[in-house]
């Protein structure tokens, strides 16, 4: 094990010190075998836990690298792989929901994933769930819709505050 950066430690001290939350004696030998674990790296974990305001002693956080571009050939095997998976929903949900308002549920299912795991096609996957959304809301009945909390927040989600008045509007008239 490295031996203790004196430098950094008496830092530390300081900025403990100075946010009023001292290193207790009883503690302090388990401080600096802490920080002597750190080897090399001492100084950059006393500065970092002063910069983000920290009381304890941490692993050096490293920055998050870019997502690799893709190329031409992987974006075209995407699109091919999002439009079978398009055919595939399509012919599925006509199976299993033979009704509109299942249908929006399954849309409403859709949209939770492209909004948890958004990536660079998710505009794209939007808009056309924004399509077929509509044509099944034109094709259900509005109160059943308005009964359907989901489904509405679905609705107010694709089609903002504007496309929830008007489902309101059709299912209270």
């Amino acid at each position: 094990m490295s031996e203790l950066d004196v430098e950094a430690w008496e830092r530390y001290k300081a900025f403990r010190k100075a946010i009023k939350k001292p290193i207790k004696e009883v503690s302090e030998s388990a401080a600096q075998l802490k920080l002597q674990r750190f080897g090399d790296d001492q100084a950059a974990v006393v500065d970092q836990s002063i910069a983000n305001g920290w009381q304890g002693l941490f692993p050096l956080k490293t920055q998050k690298s870019e997502k690799p571009v893709k190329t031409d050939a992987q974006v075209a095997k995407d699109n091919e792989a999002f439009i079978r998976q398009q055919d595939y929903a399509i012919k599925g949900w006509e199976l299993r929901e033979p009704n509109p308002l299942g249908k929006l549920r399954l849309c409403e299912a859709l949209l939770a994933r492209y909004t948890i795991e958004p990536d660079a096609d998710t505009p794209e996957r939007m808009e056309w769930l924004k399509q077929v959304a509509s044509m099944h809301i034109r094709a259900c009945d509005p109160k059943d819709i308005w009964n359907d909390p989901h489904v509405l927040g679905m609705i107010r989600q694709l089609f903002g505050e504007p496309g929830y008045r008007r489902i309101r509007e059709r299912a209270t008239h």
